[in-house]
């Protein structure tokens, strides 16, 4: 399976935020959402401060990155992302969505969508904005998980042909590694 595409050209500027929050958790990195205190860091660095913040809205953060990740696996082919999965994935982020209403902004050059609320929903819909952005660019399905169950790293895939499934090469080999020690054993 090929790793992410070696083009040196930068993903969108909208999968930034994209990518930042769907990675909290990916890469064998701690969970960076794992309450209140954590939240009020991520949202911080990503300029949606919010000193009100809860552990609730941590649990909320965490079930709106798991479900935006699960679209991003599905993405990648993987196996695990069932209709089913996927099917409730997207009815939370309708849900999501309600919460986090976007405001279109028309200009001389285009639309942009911005987030209506600050804060946790303010930083929840810029995400949601992210992706539409990324949709209405065709992008959206280049916005990938890497499938090495062990990381999900997050990655815009730049290949040529969008059959990127491994955020780098590392994963690639670790799980093409894996798949042959599996054989060996079963051979036995």
């Amino acid at each position: 399976m090929p790793a992410a595409g070696t083009s040196r050209s930068p993903a969108p500027p909208a999968a930034d935020l994209v990518l930042a929050f769907a990675n909290t958790h990916a890469g064998g990195r701690g969970e960076q959402l794992k309450d209140r205190d954590a939240l009020r860091d991520w949202l911080k660095a990503a300029g949606y401060p919010d000193e009100a913040a809860t552990d609730a809205d941590a649990a909320a953060a965490r079930e709106f990155r798991d479900a935006l990740q699960l679209l991003m696996l599905a993405h990648s082919g993987e196996e695990a992302a069932s209709r089913e999965h996927v099917a409730r994935a997207e009815a939370h982020l309708s849900r999501v969505a309600d919460g986090a209403p976007l405001c279109v902004v028309v200009t001389a050059t285009g639309t942009t969508l911005v987030p209506v609320r600050h804060g946790v929903w303010g930083a929840f819909g810029a995400v949601l904005a992210g992706v539409a952005e990324l949709d209405r660019a065709g992008m959206w399905r280049r916005v990938k998980a890497c499938r090495n169950e062990i990381c999900h790293e997050g990655f815009f895939d730049r290949s040529r042909n969008a059959s990127a499934v491994y955020h780098g090469p590392g994963c690639a080999s670790m799980v093409s590694m894996r798949a042959y020690r599996q054989r060996k054993k079963d051979a036995l």
